[in-house]
């Protein structure tokens, strides 16, 4: 039986400077699942989910979440569901700001700015930071944090608005393979946990198959390829993708994409 479809995309069309960056017929996103979205650079997928945001206006289309029009009445309540995270950066070693506070920020989509916070936004933080193994550091100045500590404190951040679907864009880039590894690992149980949808615009290809249920490719904007993330390691339709030479070996029981 279908999963229920948590994000809902229709002729949805994204143009810069009068060139279309995106263009989508249709996409359904089902409820609780992980679709992966690869593709090169320019491909789109930060563009994809900027627009799914809000942070993007669409020129044409309608995107719906659980049937609501993000762009009709009501829609700035129902976008506070989404929660975008993106690529890991550089933080000022002196920004007086702690762990605990960064992510206790993330609670504002839905309390607002000018309200204060409270005892249990405080608390809402504290928890998430224990979701993604970060609570032991809760006290410590952000911009001392390690590259892969601080996508951690983000996707607590995320966390704590409290949304039913989680944007990552590049969760990975720029960490070490230890880091990678964990921040995967680390998503994987917060979407069973939490009974997250996600969407993950990456460019590791080897972790698709442990933690995607779907696989979305998009070149120069547009959907080329839907599939099972068991059938994406595909390479030539990788190679054709990337335009590159790509191999795809067994190892160790799994499957691994070369370049």
């Amino acid at each position: 039986m279908a999963s229920e479809a948590a994000l809902s995309l229709r002729g949805v069309v994204v143009k810069r400077r009068g060139r279309t960056v995106l263009g989508i017929d249709a996409l359904d996103v089902g409820k609780g699942l992980v679709l992966g979205v690869i593709g090169p650079n320019g491909a789109g997928k930060s563009t994809l989910l900027a627009a799914i945001s809000g942070l993007l206006p669409l020129s044409a289309g309608v995107l719906r979440l659980f049937g609501n029009d993000l762009a009709g009445p009501g829609a700035r309540k129902a976008r506070r569901n989404i929660a975008l995270v993106m690529q890991a950066q550089d933080v000022d070693p002196r920004l007086p700001i702690s762990v605990h506070e960064s992510v206790m920020s993330g609670g504002y989509a839905r309390r607002g700015w000018f309200r204060a916070p409270g005892a249990e936004l405080s608390r809402r933080a504290l928890e998430m930071l224990e979701l993604v193994g970060m609570a032991h550091l809760a006290g410590r100045p952000l911009g001392q944090l390690s590259g892969g500590e601080r996508q951690r404190a983000a996707i607590a951040r995320a966390l704590a608005q409290e949304p039913s679907v989680l944007l990552l864009d590049e969760p990975t880039s720029a960490l070490d393979w230890r880091a990678q590894r964990d921040i995967l690992a680390c998503v994987a149980g917060l979407r069973q946990r939490l009974g997250l949808t996600v969407l993950l615009a990456t460019h590791n290809l080897n972790s698709l198959e442990s933690l995607c249920h779907e696989v979305l490719c998009l070149d120069a904007g547009r959907p080329v390829w839907r599939g099972p993330a068991a059938e994406a390691l595909n390479a030539g339709r990788l190679g054709g993708l990337y335009r590159a030479e790509v191999a795809v070996v067994t190892h160790g029981g799994r499957r691994v994409v070369l370049f």
